[in-house]
């Protein structure tokens, strides 16, 4: 497609501008006229006659005929062509517009071609922040993770719709001219929330009055544009400046932010990823800001990429962090778990069983069992440690086999043993303790030992006539088993 020229220009009365082409010079292969209008309604004309238009407005949702790449079809028999360009709003009226000349066919694909790659890193940037926000719904519970990452994906996903629709590809591909004229409106209006949420957490700002008062100056914008808008006193292209206006001071809050805090030495990775990343994206926005200004289309030429891996980069940094809590979560959890747990048996231990001791409230029906091994001093003394360490393993197993399954087994002494079993399960005590003995009888049949396992083993279930407290429910459980270890040797 080759640029050309009108042949003259005129300023009408209404305040249309009129495009005067002499065709005459141009071969049969240029069979269109394509240039790119935005808030103008468009009237072609040869020799008299009406041969192209565009001026459906959007009705109630807008005045404005939206933005559109017009292709004007042309022939051998149209040597003279004039445009009509009417701008619906004042503020477009010096808009300069760009015309071309060649195959409507051809002039297309060109665009299309040319626009692609920004389309598509604009769509990487809504997909990615899709896949951040889907992130946090799924896993902000099992890690803990904090809103960062919820604003992160709202600002993104804000940008990223934004910058689809103002590429030349969703231009030509996007049908519905009056709702993409919207949406990016919406977008820039929406996006300063999270944006401010955001950037306030992650730099650790936390200026609650100067942010409360940029989000709700933000929602009272919105509110007010909109009716603006709908009651067709000013339509948002018309106050696009005060919507800029708030874009300008979220940043500025930002930087404010970012400087204040390396003043006061708090010079973070947050803060140096911020730097470099806000930096590089503020260049950008200002060559594509006079790109703009310059003429109408694609502006944003640069800053979409310089986005889309400065979100990357924080989105990357942010999940880092979460899985390193995680890892030291586990860690914490661990060293708890070896702190509450005896080595030897697997059981709980001494300082898991006072825990729950000073923990338990509830005492209604809840169940102290408690066993000792017979002896065990006669083992150590006879066989040696080893062979006694080996008996109270294998007397844990067969208590925690038999009453863990209703509650938590702890090993609260040398050879001593404990199960408190909520009021939650109903157990039949006599045939547990029945199962446990049974199996101490197996297994010394079985195993083959050196030694006798012979078990002690009692019960209590809480009495509050007898039971002051959760100590002396296991005290009274402690006085059956030694009952129950007198029955035993007297037999």
């Amino acid at each position: 497609m080759d640029r050309i020229e009108p042949s003259s220009e005129a300023l009408l009365a209404d305040g249309s501008k009129e495009y005067f082409f002499n065709l005459s010079n141009y071969d049969y292969h240029k069979t269109g006229l394509m240039f790119l209008t935005s808030h103008q309604t468009v009237k072609a004309y040869s020799q008299g006659k009406e041969i192209y238009s565009f001026t459906k407005p959007g009705g109630f949702w807008t005045s404005s005929v939206g933005s559109k790449y017009n292709f004007v079809d042309i022939n051998d028999n149209m040597h003279f062509v004039t445009v009509v360009l009417k701008p619906v709003y004042n503020v477009v009226s010096d808009q300069p517009t760009e015309f071309y000349i060649g195959s409507p066919n051809s002039m297309y694909n060109s665009i299309l071609l040319e626009s692609m790659p920004r389309f598509f890193i604009s769509l990487l940037i809504v997909i990615m922040s899709l896949i951040i926000l889907i992130y946090y719904a799924f896993m902000h519970k099992r890690q803990k993770l904090s809103k960062e990452l919820l604003y992160l994906g709202s600002f993104t996903n804000f940008c990223g719709i934004w910058s689809i629709n103002e590429t030349n590809f969703a231009n030509l591909i996007f049908q519905n001219k009056i709702l993409n004229s919207l949406i990016p409106y919406y977008c820039l209006m929406l996006l300063v929330p999270p944006f401010i949420m955001f950037f306030d957490s992650y730099l650790n700002i936390y200026s609650k009055v100067i942010k409360r008062l940029i989000i709700c100056a933000s929602m009272l914008q919105f509110i007010v544009l909109t009716a603006l808008h709908f009651l067709k006193i000013a339509e948002y292209r018309e106050t696009l400046v005060f919507v800029q206006a708030m874009i300008c001071i979220a940043v500025l809050y930002l930087i404010v932010g970012m400087i204040t805090q390396i003043a006061k030495h708090r010079m973070t990775q947050h803060i140096e990823i911020c730097a470099v990343g806000l930096g590089v994206f503020m260049i950008s926005v200002v060559v594509d800001i006079k790109q703009y200004y310059k003429g109408p289309g694609d502006a944003d030429r640069i800053g979409r990429y310089i986005f889309f891996f400065f979100v990357a980069i924080l989105a990357k940094d942010m999940i880092n962090e979460a899985n390193e809590i995680i890892a030291k979560g586990k860690q914490v959890k661990q060293l708890e778990v070896f702190a509450l747990t005896d080595s030897m048996t697997g059981l709980l231990n001494r300082n898991a069983f006072e825990r729950q001791a000073r923990s338990e409230n509830n005492l209604d029906g809840l169940i102290a069992v408690v066993a000792d091994a017979n002896g065990l001093k006669q083992c150590n003394d006879t066989y040696g440690h080893e062979a006694g360490d080996e008996y109270i393993t294998i007397v844990a197993k067969i208590f925690n086999d038999v009453y863990g399954k209703y509650g938590n087994c702890y090993r609260i002494g040398g050879d001593e043993f404990c199960c408190i079993i909520s009021y939650k399960h109903s157990v039949n005590l006599e045939r547990l303790k029945s199962i446990f003995l049974t199996k101490i009888y197996t297994e010394n049949v079985n195993g083959n030992y050196a030694y006798d396992i012979s078990v002690a083993i009692g019960d209590a279930c809480y009495d509050p006539s007898k039971d002051f407290n959760f100590r002396s429910l296991v005290k009274r459980a402690d006085a059956d088993m030694y009952e129950n270890k007198r029955t035993v040797k007297l037999s």
